[in-house]
């Protein structure tokens, strides 16, 4: 009899270690899932950024170019 409930003593602790154990484990694994939403999540707006930073830079030629293009429209020709 004695022996018996050792065992269940034994089979229900090693039961209570290995939840404790899967519990730690798929916190671990959710850490993990964070840490790579975050990750993504940061090179989106990187990306994003980028973008409209290149957006902007091409804006801005575009404009030049056509201000260019205007004051020499406006330039009278020069007397020969």
């Amino acid at each position: 009899m004695a022996v018996i409930a050792s065992r269940a003593h034994a089979e229900s602790r090693f039961s209570a270690i290995e939840k404790r154990q899967q519990k730690a484990l798929g916190e671990a694994e959710q850490r993990t899932l964070d840490i790579d939403a975050n990750t993504v999540r940061l090179k989106a707006l990187r990306l994003a950024k980028e973008l409209a930073d290149r957006t902007a830079v091409e804006t801005k030629k575009a404009e030049t170019a056509e201000k260019l293009a205007a004051r020499v429209a406006r330039r009278k020709p020069a007397s020969a």
